[in-house]
């Protein structure tokens, strides 16, 4: 379960969900790369890539972005 998040600048209620982008290949959601990290991931090496997570305010429309 996802924990309840309040505005940082309204205290209205945040709704998660994520950032996806939209062009030829499809919907595919954003990453969060280390500078370090190659450009393409290689299959069976440890990387340390992270989802993007956003969350946005109900109320005023606020968008905080997290990679947990």
């Amino acid at each position: 379960m996802t924990e309840q998040r309040s505005c940082p600048k309204c205290s209205g209620a945040m709704v998660q969900g994520t950032i996806k982008e939209i062009g030829s290949h499809g919907n595919s959601p954003f990453e969060w790369v280390p500078e370090d990290d190659p450009p393409f991931q290689v299959k069976g090496v440890a990387t340390g890539r992270r989802g993007i997570v956003a969350h946005r305010c109900a109320g005023c429309g606020y968008v905080e972005l997290s990679a947990p």
